[in-house]
């Protein structure tokens, strides 16, 4: 299953994978999970969608703007920490050191990028 914006929501379809692993993780969209090693990782709604929305956008630079408007919904103009915020929360629970992460990085000035 993908899920992909539209207005301002995510949708889903049938062309991505149900479950999709990168290092030591396992997603599996249908229960809304993140496991890590066997063991469940709890997440937010927020957080799983902010995951979700990285995982099918892998590689691709990912602006704030673009994460508040799809993840959100907010309008383009709003001024908010809200994106780092969440970022920061999924960091400490993806990252073995969030201060140097692996898969969830920063691209300065522009947001944020997720690497497999």
């Amino acid at each position: 299953m993908l899920l992909f914006a539209q207005r301002g929501r995510l949708v889903c379809t049938d062309s991505f994978p149900g479950l999709v692993s990168f290092g030591e993780f396992r997603v599996d969209f249908a229960k809304m999970a993140l496991v890590r090693n066997g063991g469940e990782v709890p997440l937010t709604a927020t957080e799983f969608r902010l995951l979700a929305f990285l995982l099918c956008n892998a590689e691709r630079i990912i602006s704030r703007r673009e994460f508040l408007r799809v993840i959100w919904g907010y309008r383009p103009d709003t001024a908010t920490r809200t994106v780092d915020i969440h970022v920061a929360k999924l960091r400490q629970k993806l990252e073995r050191d969030p201060a140097n992460p692996i898969h969830v990085r920063t691209v300065h000035c522009v947001g944020y990028q997720f690497v497999p």
